[in-house]
């Protein structure tokens, strides 16, 4: 057991680590796309702010006559060259030098006779009028400028992240744009060092987190796992000592068999609600034409129930051996007496209910005769193809809740050849389900024997247990059930 203990301990803290290590990785991940949006916002901010300002300063005409004046490439080579040209010139460079901006800032305008975006001023010491424009975001500004909209945009294309603002002449008319650029490599790698020293921080936490699970969390598991292996153990022998008892059970009580030693048709319906059951059926021969068989209930079901079952089975056992001309209801009260006897339900034990529900009957094939008697349970005869019941009396056999000398009422009928009798527990008519999850009760039970009083026996059993399930369902069983049906 204890390799046991150690392996499940393992595979628990495997699993727990495991966990822990996939949501650090996730919480990683999710802080570095933070980190490198939040570095991408801050840039667009730092360069929308100086493209705005630029742009709100620039005289669009200016950049016209700029245009118009220098119409090819190359004719202007120096800053100096053009009062107006270096005065732009000077406003994007000192904006670059504050800003602390690595690539240029820019004038673009479109040529459309050229078709092509050209640099009209840049920051750089080298004038470009006039050059083609061809960084990342030139198709996205093209696509801007003839869309005359005012307003600055941003984006990120490829390798460079950008923002450009519209510079406006005198006619409210969009000239050009101002754009400022900056590598997008520079954003990742900064994003990619905070990554790190987030890396490494998570590290001590996860093996902080580590030591604590073997140190602690390992300990508590281990002893769950160890109680619940002791639990499993106990359970495992409480199921087979139930199984053991199912077998003497089965040994105690008689087998279905031996009712073809007087019948030659009847059924018998075994449904304990556990493994072993507290309803149990009862059969004893008395001479070639003569037997008494019986249907009994139990207090409680499972174990316990089936441990009264054998009792009483017992005890009807030996006092039919004693008295074997004996009739069921002096049977029932010699039964009441040794019960109460035998589970010591005294005077000065009252409230003690164990005892048992019981429908009787003595069979006399050659009179044709049966002598029932019952302990809160009926005997159903069917004659003629009418249903009769017979209630026996109302007083249990043991528990002292009753007087303990009980007699009980013998009915005595005469059958005719095709008649049938029926005992059964109590369990069958108090399962609960339907549309309303209600008992089954007895109406349903008369009307299921009714409509099947002519077929033989083994198909009345499946008629009753087709109406059972079908009206049980999904639900639970509540109770052990114990029907038996004889053609005499």
């Amino acid at each position: 057991m204890n390799t046991l203990v150690s392996t499940t301990t393992r595979k628990v803290l495997v699993l727990l680590y495991g966990t822990l290590f996939m949501l650090l990785v996730a919480l990683l991940a999710w802080l570095h796309n933070a980190q490198m949006a939040g570095l991408k916002q801050d840039t667009w901010s730092k360069l929308g702010g100086v493209t705005g300002t630029l742009a709100s300063q620039v005289d669009g005409s200016r950049i016209t006559r700029l245009l118009e004046t220098y119409d090819s490439r190359g004719m202007l080579i120096k800053n100096t060259q053009d009062a107006w040209y270096y005065v732009l010139h000077e406003s994007l460079r000192r904006s670059a030098t504050v800003a602390g901006l690595e690539a240029p800032l820019r004038i673009l305008a479109y040529d459309p006779f050229k078709r092509e975006l050209q640099v009209v001023v840049t920051s750089d010491e080298q004038p470009e009028l006039r050059a083609p424009y061809t960084g990342d975001p030139a198709g996205l500004v093209t696509t801007y400028l003839g869309s005359r909209s005012t307003t600055t945009e941003r984006t990120v294309v490829r390798n460079t992240i950008a923002t450009f603002s519209p510079v406006i002449d005198a006619d409210a008319q969009v000239v050009g744009v101002v754009i400022a650029e900056h590598p997008l490599a520079e954003l990742v790698a900064a994003a990619r060092q905070r990554l790190w020293r987030n890396i490494a921080a998570m590290v001590v936490v996860f093996s902080a987190i580590g030591f604590f699970l073997f140190r602690r969390v390992g300990r508590l598991v281990e002893r769950d796992t160890e109680a619940f292996s002791d639990l499993q153990r106990r359970h495992h022998d409480v199921t087979d000592s139930i199984a053991y008892a199912g077998k003497i059970q089965g040994a105690v009580i008689p087998r279905p068999e031996l009712y073809r030693e007087l019948f030659d048709d009847f059924f018998l319906i075994n449904r304990p609600k556990d493994v072993v059951s507290g309803d149990f059926n009862w059969y004893h021969r008395i001479s070639d034409h003569e037997c008494f068989v019986a249907a009994a209930d139990c207090t409680g079901h499972g174990l316990p129930g089936a441990m009264m079952a054998t009792i009483g089975c017992s005890l009807l056992n030996e006092l039919v051996m004693q008295h074997p001309h004996i009739g069921p209801a002096e049977l029932l009260a010699r039964l009441n007496a040794r019960m109460i006897a035998t589970l010591h339900q005294s005077e000065k034990h009252r409230g003690n209910g164990d005892g048992m529900d019981i429908g009787l009957c003595r069979v006399d094939r050659r009179r044709r005769e049966i002598l029932f008697a019952g302990a809160f349970r009926p005997l159903y005869w069917m004659n003629n193809g009418k249903l009769n019941i017979i209630n026996g009396d109302r007083k249990p056999i043991g528990g002292n809740h009753h007087d303990p000398q009980r007699e009980f009422t013998e009915h005595r009928l005469a059958y005719h050849e095709g008649d049938r009798i029926y005992l059964f527990s109590d369990g069958y008519v108090d399962q609960l389900g339907g549309p309303d999850r209600r008992r089954f009760m007895t109406r349903r039970l008369n009307e299921v024997m009714v409509a099947n009083e002519r077929l033989p026996m083994s198909l009345q059993a499946e008629a009753l247990e087709r109406a059972f399930l079908e009206w049980k369902g999904d639900n639970e069983q509540v109770d052990d059930i114990c029907v038996l049906g004889i053609a005499v």
